[in-house]
This record gives structure tokens, sequence and C-alpha cells, in this order.
């Protein structure tokens, strides 16, 4: 019994990790699309969040199976309930990703402005990185990496607040300029949440290496 628990605890948490290299994966090409305005490179993309779709289902199932024929406690339990929100997080990371993609295709009607794509990119790579921290942290119950990871974030949420102000002064312009920052500020929202979704998986690799459930956010990831 003892080997099929920890049999089936691996492979739920082999999709996972899965789960997360795809949705850091999406983000990365969301980039790059967005950079090189590559509007085909976005429907990849889009179409490609579908199997991260199906994998959070069989996660669900996973666990739900497992918890139903072994009646797991303890250390076992916590890794199971954590794998259970580390899949509903990367999900939404991966929702997010798509949402960049979707949003380089509504802005492809306006002129871009280098300064401020070269800050976007910046803020896409600093979000892979809490994400790839987080899940990394997760994996292994490191609680010292866990908080590493959500202190990465600060960068992403600095780097959000100059560009936000940024796009408030461009934005009086004119109404082109108004329609122009209001999505590229939905961009950086899409990307601070990325980010927030990293940092509650930060906050599950705390609660599976200590027991205790610890806020490590300022912001409640939607």
């Amino acid at each position: 019994m003892r080997d099929e628990l920890d049999r089936q605890i691996e492979q739920v948490t082999r999709t996972v990790i899965a789960m997360g290299e795809r949705a850091d994966d999406m983000l990365a090409r969301a980039l790059v699309a967005m950079r090189d305005g590559d509007l085909a490179a976005t429907d990849q993309v889009i179409d490609s969040d579908r199997a991260l779709d199906r994998a959070y289902e069989q996660v669900q199932n996973g666990v739900l199976a497992t918890v139903a024929l072994h009646g797991p406690v303890g250390r076992d339990l916590r890794t199971l309930t954590g794998l259970l929100h580390v899949s509903l997080h990367t999900e939404r990371m991966a929702d997010y990703a798509v949402g960049v993609a979707r949003t380089t295709q509504r802005a492809a009607e306006h002129e871009p402005d280098p300064d401020l794509l070269e800050q976007l990119l910046e803020m896409g790579e600093l979000a892979r990185e809490v994400g790839r921290k987080a899940v990394a942290a997760f994996v292994t119950a490191d609680a010292d990496a866990a908080h590493a990871a959500a202190r990465s974030d600060d960068a992403v949420d600095r780097l959000n607040a100059g560009i936000f102000q940024r796009l408030v002064r461009l934005a009086s312009q004119s109404e082109e300029r108004l329609f122009w920052a209001t999505r590229m500020i939905q961009l950086t929202r899409q990307l601070e949440r990325y980010a927030d979704h990293g940092v509650d998986i930060a906050e599950q690799a705390l609660f599976v290496a200590t027991g205790e459930t610890t806020e490590l956010s300022t912001g409640a990831p939607e």
C-alpha cells in the first residue's frame, strides 16, 4: 500500500510539473510573439491551452482517487492537497499567458512603443522566474526556496507600478493613445497576475514543508 501511494503521488506530481513547464513555455512564446508582432504565434499559444486544461482534469481526478483509495494523512495529505492547489494555479497562469496572446492580437492595430515593449518583456521574464522558482520550491518542499520565489515577485510589482504610471501619462495625450494604453494596462495586469499565482504556489510549498498556512502575497489572484 505504501509503495502504491508513493507511486500515485509521484505520478500526479509529474503531471503538475509538466503543467508548470507548459504554462512557462506558453508565456515565453506569448512574449516572443508580442516582441515580433507575430499573430500566427499568438494563435498557437491560445490553441496550446487545451492540453493544459486536460492535464488539470487529470490531476484533479488523480488526487481524488488517491485520497479515496489510501486515506492519506500527515505530509502525504498535505502534498495531495497542495497538488490540487498548484494545478489550479498553473492552469490560471496558462490562462494569463493566453490573455497576453489575445491582448497582443488586439493591440496589433496600434503603433508599438519600443521602450514600453522592452519593459513589458522584462516584466514577463520576471513573472516567468517567479513561476519557475515557485514550482521548484513546491516539488522539493523547500521553505527557503518558497520565500525566495515570493520575494522575486517584488520586482514584478515595482516594474508594474512604473509602467502603469507611464501609461496613465501617455493616455492623456489623445483618444488614440487612450485606447492603446488601455490595452497595454491589460497586458501588465495579466503579467502581474501570472506572477501572483506563482506566489500562491510558493505558499503551497510552505504548507507542504511546514504544515502551516502562510500568506506571502499582498494581493489575491483571480
